[in-house]
């Protein structure tokens, strides 16, 4: 759909503009019968015509008093309007935006998928939810992307980031872990999955590796997939990265200081910059599928 129409849609379905329009159209006329008002009193300004002239002035106020009355209850309307963020822009512009797209405010991980993955701890004093899932096909790979929130009881530390799944296959069998140096150790309850020293310094420099089995996890570090990771951390995406090799399947997880997106609109919201906005969020799926 041409960008100009789909943006038209956008702003029919939210309704904002139209208020606006409204609102303007009604302050022009009433600046156009105030003036019109007066200038008709100085044209009549004598005799019986002073008489048409304060008519027409008084039939002008009426009128003027009229349209005040409901543009006052368009302003009250514009001025308190909160409509949902995610299904209005959001979600339109998921399915707009990508192959097969769609995204779902309530979707998610289970807390259980989340720990299968193993790039989280997994011992009783974390909880882990789920939301914000988007999903599609995006240059010939299947993803989805949610918004998972990690809380830990014991020290009262409440993390949210971004959580990625790739359809990319890769040699391994058992996973294979990246976590960047300053990320908590994970505290696995499958004591499978160790820590392991690689054979590369560069990847024991950047990051924290966790295996089943050393050979393996230093088998999938080629000099390819060494520069991939390097590319991966060199997007800045967060603070915490975490990335898993699974059979037929790429985690990624990256923190963040808040949601994904925003919840509400209000009148202040501009459509178009909006769309620029989840835009370049939608943007950060491609550009991981291009370095994976």
């Amino acid at each position: 759909m041409e960008k100009r129409k789909f943006i038209k849609k956008l702003e029919k379905n939210i309704g904002i503009k139209k208020l606006k329009t409204q609102i303007n159209s009604i302050t022009l006329m009433f600046a156009f019968l105030a003036v019109g008002g007066v200038y008709a009193i100085y044209l009549n300004h004598s005799g019986l015509w002073l008489t048409y002239g304060i008519l027409i002035f008084a039939v002008s106020m009426v009128v003027m008093a009229l349209f005040m009355s409901y543009r006052i209850k368009l302003q009250v309307r514009l001025n308190v309007i909160k409509m949902d963020y995610r299904q209005y822009i959001v979600t339109p512009y998921a399915r707009e935006f990508f192959e097969d797209g769609d995204f779902s405010k309530k979707g998610g991980l289970t807390e259980r998928e989340i720990i299968a993955t193993n790039m989280f701890s997994d011992t009783q004093e974390y909880t882990y939810t789920s939301c914000n899932e988007l999903k599609g096909v995006h240059k010939g790979v299947r993803f989805s992307n949610s918004d998972v929130f990690e809380d830990c009881e014991i020290n009262d530390a409440h993390v949210r980031g971004r959580f990625f799944s790739f359809d990319i296959d890769t040699k391994n069998i058992n996973p294979v872990v990246f976590t960047s140096s300053s990320a908590p150790i994970i505290d696995c309850q499958n004591h499978n999955v160790h820590l392991i020293k690689a054979k590369d310094e560069v990847i024991n420099r950047m990051f924290r590796v966790y295996a089943f089995d050393e050979n393996e996890a230093n088998s999938l570090l080629t000099a390819n997939m060494i520069d991939k990771l390097r590319q991966i951390v060199g997007l800045q995406l967060g603070k915490i990265v975490r990335i898993c090799f699974a059979h037929g399947k790429i985690y990624m997880y990256f923190t963040t200081e808040s949601n994904t997106y925003d919840e509400v609109i209000t009148k202040k919201t501009d459509v178009e910059k909006e769309l620029d906005k989840v835009r370049d969020k939608f943007a950060v799926v491609g550009k991981i599928i291009d370095i994976l």
